[in-house]
């Protein structure tokens, strides 16, 4: 981390060299020559020449800007679907991205810009990986007002000075006001928060987060970040990033990622559109009054407001061009965030808060907070956004224009397929089983969106060879009363497979589907590190392939001989493994060769097999697929043991895991070895149960 002297060193320099280059964006540079500066300081002090040098190599960018450099995220920002949050600039591990209302590439990316950048686009397709499933969602309305003066009462200023003094963060990343232009700033005090930045008021200039990139450069650990609904979803991908790209963090020439602190509270505002730095101004030039007279600006109606001291002037919003990209986002209240601030539904002064998450359960130390929220008035804003985004989406459409329908994966189970499709899929029903009028209904769907029919091999069904404009319209033709549950892909808690069980096989030993509507009904689509597979089987024939599975279960019953056995050997008939010899008048059972099917029990026709445990066997941590593993074998007596080393293995599997989207089961347990791994679920047991 640089010194404090070093940072004024470098901010002589800068304002000796704008002073010949006046057209560079000051933020940019600084950005750029600070990420150099530290890398540099690492390994000497940082000297005037060696600034000065850096910065001859950086003039580079008064150019820079006009040149179109091949970038992946070129398609996205000159089909106008960019929503100018800034995402991509802060993940760069060289630095490359730039932002001057848009983001573009300074220079040539090795990559050619197919890396972290386009992974955490919120405007990207990055994966088939809703990142809300590793967090426990749900909406809880509120407002309530602090002793802050300030747009919406002040509420978020004051939050962050709480978390500040409280040590919950080392810093906020806000967006605060340069003139009428958002910068983005870094908190590190509850006195920063009411400095010369006004950061209590809306603003609805593009801006973006560049500082959450220089908190990091300066050594903050932990922060929260302020920003609206595009940026929220940015850094949501930003945290998740292992489990939507399926590898870590992009490394940049210095063979470092790039220094991003702990995000550990997203903080999102309610956001309608926002509008371009030039608009703005040319809509204050006409008014005539400077800039500097404005004290805040505010959207009433259909009126965007900007107020001075003395004077409010409304300009009607049908005169202001939204940014483009703002066409494409239906997310008025930042629905990813852990809490949601606004001023809608609430009384005047007060701000609307939103709680989403556990972690934004905090607010309630701080304030008191009352229930009555007018929601229609959020969900009126809610419905208009969905309404001018279906507008652009089907503009889009009929004029041939690029939609990347980057809002799909919003959806459990869609998936990525060939030709620019997609395929839904669907959890297996319990056992397999499927009523004739669902197939009919699924059927007719299919045909009516000229999709096919696939059943996959865990007995679920997918419907493939979507037109991505059709996606959503295919979910929404499901509902629960059908009996369907869409989802199962990514890295969580997938379909269970089950044979048929003792309910319709001669051979089960267990009623499959009772158990696996149990498991079902508690684990289904739990997140984790990645994929994991649970199979059923009624007897030991495993008709499927339990012991190659993450948790495998199949029943048993282990068989002793009784003294009335007269030695008829009709056990020794049935017996599949040849496990049973009979020696005069006695049938002797080979238990290294026995795997407990229970077949000689049932045959016995003097009634002399009788069972020595009844119970299930398990295996934990097997794998298909690339390299074959067979999972670890336990007995357990009842379905009681089953639930707990099943809950067990999976939060001893999440905390131990370390590569997400890459390490199964069978992998951990490899690398920390399996003594360890059981010792862990054991003491699991024994602590919760």
């Amino acid at each position: 981390m640089m010194k404090i002297d070093d940072e004024k060193l470098i901010n002589s320099c800068i304002d000796k060299f704008l002073e010949k280059n006046h057209s560079i964006n000051i933020l940019d540079l600084k950005f750029k020559l600070w990420n150099y500066a530290n890398l540099i300081s690492e390994n000497g002090k940082i000297t005037e020449e060696i600034i000065n040098n850096i910065l001859a190599d950086l003039s580079v960018l008064k150019e820079n800007k006009h040149i179109n450099h091949e970038w992946f995220l070129n398609k996205i920002v000159d089909s106008n679907l960019c929503a100018k949050c800034g995402t991509c600039s802060i993940v760069c591990p060289n630095n490359l991205i730039l932002f001057d209302e848009k983001p573009f590439i300074a220079q040539e990316c090795l990559r050619k810009g197919s890396g972290m950048c386009s992974e955490v686009c919120p405007r990207m397709v990055t994966g088939s990986y809703d990142i809300r499933n590793r967090l426990d969602f749900f909406e809880e309305f509120y407002y309530s007002k602090s002793d802050i003066e300030g747009q919406s009462g002040g509420v978020v200023t004051k939050f962050l000075q709480c978390l500040l003094d409280d040590g919950e963060i080392d810093g906020a990343v806000v967006i605060g006001a340069d003139k009428l232009k958002p910068v983005s700033m870094i908190i590190t005090s509850a006195d920063d928060l009411s400095g010369d930045g006004d950061t209590s008021k809306s603003k609805y200039a593009v801006s973006s987060l560049q500082a959450v990139r220089k908190a990091g450069e300066l050594g903050l650990k932990r922060i929260a970040v302020v920003g609206l609904p595009c940026q929220v979803a940015g850094l949501r991908n930003i945290q998740y990033h292992p489990y939507i790209s399926k590898h870590g963090a992009e490394r940049g020439r210095n063979g470092k990622p790039a220094r991003i602190p702990k995000i550990k509270y997203i903080l999102g505002l309610f956001c309608t559109e926002k509008f371009g730095y030039d608009e703005l101004t040319a809509k204050v030039d006409s008014l005539d009054i400077s800039i500097e007279d404005i004290t805040k600006c505010d959207v009433k109606g259909k009126n965007f407001i900007i107020s001075t001291e003395d004077e409010d002037y409304p300009i009607s919003l049908s005169e202001i061009n939204a940014s483009a990209g703002c066409l494409m986002c239906r997310d008025f209240d930042a629905e990813l965030a852990d809490i949601s601030f606004g001023d809608k539904g609430s009384p005047d002064g007060y701000s609307t808060i939103v709680i989403r998450t556990p972690k934004g359960r905090i607010i309630e130390n701080y304030f008191d907070l009352n229930d009555d929220v007018k929601l229609d008035e959020i969900e009126f804003m809610k419905k208009f956004k969905t309404k001018r985004f279906n507008k652009e989406v089907l503009r889009r459409k009929d004029s041939g224009e690029f939609n990347s329908y980057y809002y799909i994966w919003m959806h459990a189970g869609v998936g990525s397929a060939a030709n620019n499709q997609a395929y839904l899929r669907f959890r297996t029903t319990v056992g397999g089983y499927y009523e004739p009028e669902l197939l009919n209904k699924i059927s007719q769907v299919a045909k009516k969106y000229n999709a096919v029919i696939k059943l996959t091999s865990r007995e679920e069904i997918e419907i493939q060879e979507i037109d991505l404009c059709d996606v959503e319209d295919i979910v929404a033709e499901f509902s629960e009363k059908d009996g369907l549950i869409n989802g199962t892909e990514g890295p969580l808690f997938r379909s269970i497979m089950a044979c048929p069980g003792s309910v319709h096989c001669n051979l089960g030993l267990i009623d499959t589907n009772e158990l696996a509507a149990e498991i079902e009904d508690k684990f289904a689509e739990k997140p984790l590190n990645y994929k994991f597979k649970l199979g059923i089987t009624g007897c030991p024939n495993r008709c499927l392939a339990v012991t190659t599975t993450d948790f495998g279960i199949n029943g048993i019953k282990i068989p002793k001989t009784e003294d009335n056995c007269n030695g008829c050997g009709r056990c020794a008939d049935v017996c599949k493994m040849d496990a049973i010899e009979i020696r005069g008048d006695i049938s002797i059972t080979n238990y290294q060769t026995c795997v407990s099917c229970g077949k000689c029990i049932k045959a016995c026709p003097n009634d002399a097999k009788k069972t020595d445990f009844e119970g299930y066997s398990i295996f934990i941590g097997g794998k298909g697929g690339r390299k074959t593993v067979i999972g670890h074998h336990l007995y357990v007596e009842s379905k009681k043991e089953i639930f707990e080393t099943l809950e067990a293995v999976l939060e001893v599997y999440n905390e131990l895991s370390i590569k997400p989207q890459k390490e199964r089961l069978a992998d951990t347990i490899e690398r920390v070895s399996d003594v360890y791994f059981l010792k862990k679920v054991d003491e699991y047991k024994k602590a919760h149960f």
